[in-house]
């Protein structure tokens, strides 16, 4: 092997760990700020009711929000002077991370963090109270993965940040760890956590580009690899017996079969 082709291995290995990495680290992130978020609310009832809706626009290598709202109106020229749920601003948040006001309909949006990323506009009145109604938030969100590649290209970068799980350095000095307590790779949270999150980080924003058995599929293997997590969670902390753990770990990697096959069997009855 040549000292270039090893230099463009180890580069993109890298480079496959460090993405890995902040994709985790994001999507937990993201996931600690909705659980904590809280800001004074304004409940509302009745006929005409706010609305926000936004699109991703790409305009060559930049990006739009396009935010529509009804029943609401941007007043900038308001701010602190009143707290009428029909006028204020909306709330960019990027990944669970406040960004800035809207106060038009076009936002613009230089770059993205790579991986999946969670855009989300809440309405908010001119006291920055959040705008409610029936006890939940008058908002709206979207996926989007950057950089932009098609379901197979998704695909194959899952199953080669699922690989990095297990043949990066640190999973193989894991691995060599567990196997020294006669467990599996397989049998540990950190690992099946770092499964979980290279495929929900990449797949999930593909949902609508799966058939219905692939949706299906993936939604099962999320779940199953969420409940093995804390099984061997569980057992780390001593409040599970390793033969417990392995009997639901084998009847959770099972209910993925299960859940294609209840789906197989509904779309086949539904042709007799």
């Amino acid at each position: 092997m040549t000292a270039l082709k090893k230099i463009t291995i180890l580069f993109f290995t890298y480079f496959i760990l460090w993405s890995s990495a902040f994709s985790h680290e994001d999507n937990n992130s993201r996931i600690k700020f909705w659980k904590e978020y809280y800001n004074p609310k304004i409940e509302v009832s009745g006929n005409r009711i706010p609305s926000v809706k936004i699109q991703l626009i790409k305009i060559g290598s930049y990006f739009q929000i396009k935010t529509d709202v009804e029943n609401f109106k941007f007043t900038p020229e308001q701010d602190r002077k009143n707290n009428n749920f029909r006028y204020g601003y909306g709330k960019l948040f990027m990944n669970g991370k406040y960004i800035s006001r809207v106060y038009s309909q076009y936002t613009f949006i230089r770059q993205f963090p790579e991986g999946s990323n969670e855009i989300k506009v809440i309405l908010s009145t001119n006291m920055d109270h959040d705008i409610s109604h029936n006890n939940t938030l008058v908002s709206d969100e979207l996926l989007f993965q950057f950089p932009e590649y098609n379901f197979a290209e998704a695909r194959a970068k899952e199953h080669a940040m699922s690989t990095q799980c297990e043949f990066s350095e640190e999973g193989l000095a894991d691995r060599s760890k567990l196997q020294k307590k006669g467990l599996s790779l397989s049998e540990s949270s950190k690992y099946l956590q770092c499964r979980y999150d290279s495929r929900n980080s990449i797949l999930s924003s593909f949902k609508n580009k799966m058939t219905k058995i692939q949706a299906v599929h993936h939604e099962a293997i999320l779940k199953s690899l969420l409940n093995r997590i804390e099984l061997w969670k569980k057992y780390e902390t001593n409040t599970m017996s390793l033969e417990k753990a392995r009997q639901l770990n084998i009847e959770y990697e099972n209910n993925i079969h299960s859940a294609v096959e209840e789906h197989v069997q509904k779309f086949k009855n539904r042709g007799r």
